[in-house]
């Protein structure tokens, strides 16, 4: 039975990060369906993020939410690429009986038409080719566009007005450096001490900005003097124009990364657990990583070091140092150029 792609359906029900990095999938379907009506299902903490404009209409839906609504929005659609691994990811398509439903099988197989196992090849794509693999393997359909470009949305005048604000305090001709210290797995965050060594060390060069949620506010993290500590303060639409204006970012695998990717804002990348291959972006990026029998590892499998994370306590601030001059030297104008 062929497929039609009148209506396609693309549900990503993770993490800020994951939903991040599948806007490269979205615009790749759209410039291969230019005609088609496009939805994207996510949840209601992304939503701001991803009202972009190759989307046709933002399906909004998290657990405890009333279903009838998003069965309704999404009935009959033709296909759903499901980009995650969610349970309720298959389930809602399933109710609104989309004859197509694509992706990972994961423990919904019940609720798929089209669902593949994890492939052998989990830890050889970056993240967004992952994505489009599956696809192509689940159902045939070969996404010929880049898929690696991702983005979010544009800022509004509130968010425009509200960053000038935040960062009134480091108004001057000197650049800042945005830090993300915080991932959502601690096992994945470079020393506190060791990022505040590596900001004084490059003061007189740089101003540097904080960036992180509200639960990262109360951590434990000692502020330079040339630094402005806004954690908590800024929205995701506002910490998105926050990176715009950065020259480069700072942190370890976490959504700020995706998110400096799609604002064309250049990253050093400080990588422990994490795969380098999946998730460091293919452009933009430098990476620091000291490679471990146990990499990559994954936390859904348990960890042999008992989260200690030798991984990450074995980039030494020298490394990091070294590795900005030489992210400034291939992005000296502080942006990724299309």
């Amino acid at each position: 039975m062929a497929i039609k792609f009148d209506k396609i359906l693309i549900v990503q029900y993770n993490l800020l990060g994951d939903v991040i990095c599948s806007t490269g999938i979205v615009r790749a379907v759209r410039e291969q369906f230019p005609s088609s009506k496009i939805a994207f299902l996510v949840s209601p903490e992304t939503k701001d993020l991803v009202n972009i404009p190759f989307v046709d209409e933002l399906v909004i839906y998290d657990k405890g939410m009333p279903i009838l609504p998003v069965i309704k929005q999404i009935w009959r659609y033709d296909v759903a690429l499901l980009l995650d691994f969610k349970y309720r990811s298959a389930f809602l398509p399933f109710l609104a009986m989309i004859p197509v439903r694509a992706g990972l099988r994961h423990k919904r197989g019940l609720f798929m038409t089209h669902g593949i196992e994890l492939p052998d090849y989990n830890y050889k794509y970056y993240i967004t080719e992952y994505m489009a693999k599956i696809l192509e393997d689940a159902i045939g359909l070969k996404l010929t566009a880049d898929v690696t470009r991702l983005t979010v949305a544009d800022a509004t005048e509130a968010d425009i007005s509200a960053v000038n604000n935040l960062l009134s305090p480091i108004a001057g001709d000197k650049k800042f450096v945005a830090v993300a210290p915080f991932a959502s797995n601690p096992v994945k965050n470079w020393s506190a001490e060791r990022y505040y060594e590596f900001m004084t060390k490059l003061s007189d060069e740089y101003n540097f900005v904080i960036i992180g949620g509200k639960d990262d506010a109360d951590k434990p993290f000692k502020i330079p003097e040339n630094a402005l500590d806004l954690r908590g303060k800024a929205s995701m639409t506002e910490s998105a124009e926050i990176l715009r204006r950065a020259s480069y970012l700072v942190c370890g695998c976490s959504a700020p990364l995706h998110l400096a990717v799609a604002v064309r804002t250049p990253i050093l990348a400080l990588y422990g657990s994490t795969s380098k291959t999946k998730w460091v972006p293919k452009k933009g990026a430098v990476c620091i990583q000291h490679n471990f029998s146990c990499s990559p590892c994954d936390r859904w499998y348990g960890r042999d070091c008992g989260n200690k994370a030798p991984c990450m306590k074995a980039i030494t601030v020298d490394e990091v140092v070294e590795g900005f001059y030489e992210l400034v030297k291939l992005y000296p104008n502080g942006v990724i150029e299309e």
